[in-house]
């Protein structure tokens, strides 16, 4: 059969091999070029298809078992050239060129073959005898089979080539059988590659456990925590490596249950942690049980989160306390200077002074700048739940104890400060037990034993006359000594002169931004009675006063009657007839009577909240009921004094 005839019967993927090689100028006749890569450039032309090799070289092995003895089974990359070879090594007798790794065995080297139309068409090719273009290999048959990346592009060849005398119609079934297989093998491993990455970016410490209770994975967060080596633990039984944990063990065993965020003190290779651990079984889509995963979160990494999310934050810094008056710059100076150390603070001033601005700028201003601030205002805990706020409580604690327990305050505000304000006002019975944990910085949680390590800087505040609370028997001297290391006492506003006015002038400034005007100013009869006020809810009540005063302003000056009646009256006190709410007389001028003193107090809480009851109540310490009463007893009269003052 000549080759014209010959190229008719082919089927049409190597009939347009044979035009190509033709319109090359190839001659059937002649040698095959043979190129081939050594050395180091062969090294660097292999590395990008080790993976595809090495996956590839079990099914190679596999198919050169079931193929007879004159076969070679190959591997080549995307471009053509062998980079492996499995088999017998006898086609070197049937061909001028031998199948070795780094041979290209392209269209332009040796005409049509098998490994060249894949190049070409992508697909399975099967080419027998005398189908090869050159004379040289029509001894031959070869089949050969794309093999793609998990990416879908084009990676390699896999291929067997033997004497066309025992070739087998089912060869090229097998091949890109195999071809197949090994595509889904690169797939699997990228997956699992991908698992393993996102096991090891969690921020969570994770351990898999299989049924026979051997350790399948550990991420780098969970050897860390722990202080494990991961690789070395994988492939260990559980109990082995966390034999010395009780607690551990026991959320093990009973992990296929689930739960959520226990928390456990761990102690392993002699240090001790404290993590919160969750627990899943790991599933089938059958429902069958292959294992646990259980997820671990250290609780001060915990703790940070939950004061971030709460606001546990310290927003004012020393730059935010205003004024000019030298007693005030004193105290911020003594401030300051306290803060670059780890000293407990007590910060003494009346009711609306900034005691909190003082305390946050002390802890900005403080190495623990970056950890949490957390603020108690402990005249707003109810007596019988003080300790379970200030301590935390374990599962059980009590009838209503959240389950899993809850940390309290001071683990809260681990690696930062806790603000205790209103600390005179802290049961007697509770004392002891916050003299204990400022001496040993160690908490232990109600219906708990484990002492647990808290890290903070504590400062107090109050506004009441502790000494007198001592003598009375009503507040612990000790505990007194340990929060009173450094005394910073704030002045009120009314000793502080002319800051009256800068921080009236502050406050205007910032409401006059909010309603988009340049500035607001004060007339002079203004800046009088300001300056003459007694202003008993200091700089708070200065504040809530120029904001009244801005939303009854309609131009851009403030007068006196966009002031509430109570300061207005300071320009003519008493001319009206009508008691002053607030009695500007000095203290110690003349004496008063208990009802007098009550009397006033209960008028300056109602000028200060606006009248409203239930904040006046709260700041007086009684319940609305005996606010109620006391009004009665004084013949205040609620409705009218809001009409007349507010």
């Amino acid at each position: 059969m000549d080759r014209v005839t010959r190229k008719n019967t082919m089927n049409s993927i190597v009939a347009a091999s044979w035009d190509r090689c033709c319109n090359r100028g190839m001659n059937s006749d002649q040698e095959p070029t043979s190129v081939k890569l050594v050395g180091k450039e062969l090294e660097s032309h292999l590395k990008p298809s080790l993976s595809m090799a090495r996956v590839a070289h079990p099914f190679m092995e596999r198919i050169a078992s079931f193929v007879s003895a004159n076969r070679q089974v190959f591997l080549g990359d995307s471009e053509g050239y062998l980079i492996s070879v499995t088999g017998e090594s006898r086609l070197s007798q049937l061909s001028c060129v031998p199948l070795e790794v780094g041979t290209l065995w392209s269209e332009e080297q040796h005409g049509t073959n098998a490994i060249s139309l894949v190049l070409s068409e992508r697909k399975p090719c099967q080419v027998i005898g005398d189908e090869h273009y050159l004379k040289a290999y029509h001894d031959l048959a070869g089949a050969a089979a794309p093999i793609s990346s998990p990416e879908g592009a084009f990676f390699g060849i896999l291929g067997v080539v033997g004497s066309k005398d025992a070739s087998h119609p089912h060869t090229l079934g097998m091949v890109a059988a195999a071809a197949a297989a090994i595509e889904n093998q690169l797939e699997l491993e990228r997956t699992t590659e991908q698992l393993y990455s996102v096991v090891q970016a969690m921020s969570d410490g994770l351990v898999a456990i299989n049924n026979d209770g051997i350790i399948t994975h550990m991420n780098h967060v969970a050897g860390r925590i722990f202080g494990l080596k991961p690789m070395a633990c994988i492939g260990q039984r559980a109990d082995e490596i966390f034999r010395e944990s009780l607690p551990l063990l026991q959320a093990i065993k009973t992990g296929r249950e689930g739960f959520n965020d226990r928390e456990l003190a761990v102690t392993l290779n002699n240090r001790r942690v404290h993590v919160t651990v969750t627990s899943r079984a790991i599933c089938s889509q059958q429902g069958r049980v292959f294992g646990i995963v259980l997820t671990f979160r250290e609780m001060k990494s915990v703790q940070r989160l939950v004061t971030r999310m709460v606001g546990a934050q310290a927003r004012f810094t020393f730059s935010d306390l205003i004024g000019e008056d030298p007693k005030f710059l004193e105290k911020i100076d003594m401030a300051r200077r306290v803060a670059r150390s780890d000293s407990t603070v007590l910060l003494v001033g009346e009711s609306g002074t900034g005691k909190e601005l003082f305390a946050q700028a002390i802890h900005n201003a403080s190495p623990r700048r970056n950890g949490p601030f957390v603020a108690v205002n402990s005249a707003a805990l109810p007596r019988d739940l003080v300790e379970s706020e200030l301590f935390g409580y374990e599962e059980g604690a009590f009838t209503g104890a959240r389950r899993g327990g809850r940390p309290g305050k001071f683990e809260l505000a681990s690696g930062g400060t806790l603000f205790l304000d209103e600390i005179g006002d802290i049961p007697l019975e509770t004392q002891s037990s916050l003299l204990r944990v400022l001496q040993d910085k160690q908490v232990v949680r109600i219906g708990g034993h484990t002492p647990i390590p808290v890290q903070i800087r504590v400062i107090a505040a109050t506004n009441k006359d502790i000494a007198r609370l001592v003598k009375e028997g009503h507040f612990r001297l000790d505990l007194y000594y340990r929060l009173s290391v450094v005394n910073v006492v704030i002045p009120p506003l009314r000793d502080r002169g002319e800051d009256i006015l800068i921080l009236a002038t502050c406050f205007l400034q910032r409401f006059a931004k909010q309603r988009g005007l340049d500035s607001i100013e004060m007339t002079p009869e203004v800046e009088a009675v300001l300056m003459k006020y007694s202003w008993p809810g200091n700089v708070r009540e200065l504040e809530n006063v120029m904001e009244q005063a801005n939303h009854l302003l309609e131009g851009s000056v403030l007068s006196l009657k966009h002031l509430p009646t109570r300061i207005a009256r300071q320009s003519d006190p008493g001319a009206d007839g009508h008691i002053l709410p607030v009695d500007t007389r000095p203290l110690n001028a003349y004496p008063r009577s208990l009802d007098e003193v009550e009397r006033d107090a209960i008028l300056n809480a109602l000028a200060l909240y606006g009248g409203n009851m239930s904040a006046a109540a709260k700041q007086l310490g009684v319940g609305r009921t005996t606010l109620y009463r006391k009004l009665e007893k004084y013949s205040i009269d609620l409705a009218s004094l809001r009409e007349e003052n507010f």
